[in-house]
């Protein structure tokens, strides 16, 4: 009786062993290490940004932009969910969009979904955007310079499934709304 006690409790205590470290496999202590240990392929890193507890990551292979969700636990980080793909060069684009529902490894409803629209701007004289969700206010879009062009990206509080609405102000007091 005490064999099987010893042999109950090694077998527990091993499994413990197995499951911490594959968990602990699939985390890492820098965002540089998950970034790198992801597999994902990308050449550059545009931009990182914090957003409802995850990092979020705009990089870029060759031509295309994506985004990328990093989840942080409590033993690191952990790459989670990677979307997404604009091309820098379409030219006969002024104002390319995507969106994506980054979800995290492990959700409870659809709240917990980072929804964000994002793409690339081609025309240098537009200044600002803002996009309006549904049943949210006009939000103003973030915009980054890259080694590659110009971003923007915008965040909603719900999961999009949509074009959002656009407005497009011009460096010369001009605004144009729509996608075109």
């Amino acid at each position: 009786m005490k064999l099987k006690k010893v042999f109950s409790m090694s077998f527990i205590i091993l499994l413990g062993f197995i499951v911490v470290f594959t968990y602990y496999k699939v985390n890492y202590k820098t965002l540089d290490e998950a970034i790198s240990e992801s597999n994902v392929p990308m050449d550059e890193i545009f931009h990182t940004t914090d957003y409802k507890g995850h990092t979020i990551i705009f990089y870029g292979k060759d031509d295309s932009l994506s985004v990328g969700l990093v989840e942080n636990t409590l033993l690191g980080f952990r790459w989670g969910y990677g979307a997404g793909s604009k091309l820098f060069n379409e030219e006969d684009m002024i104002l390319t969009r995507m969106f994506s529902n980054l979800q995290p490894r492990h959700i409870k409803s659809d709240e917990e979904l980072v929804s964000v629209t994002f793409g690339v701007i081609n025309d240098p004289s537009i200044e600002a955007i803002e996009i309006k969700y549904k049943d949210q206010d006009f939000n103003k879009a973030t915009i980054m310079n890259t080694s590659k062009g110009r971003i923007w990206y915008s965040f909603s509080e719900t999961p999009v499934n949509y074009d959002p609405e656009v407005k497009v102000y011009y460096n010369d007091g001009t605004t144009k709304s729509g996608w075109y």
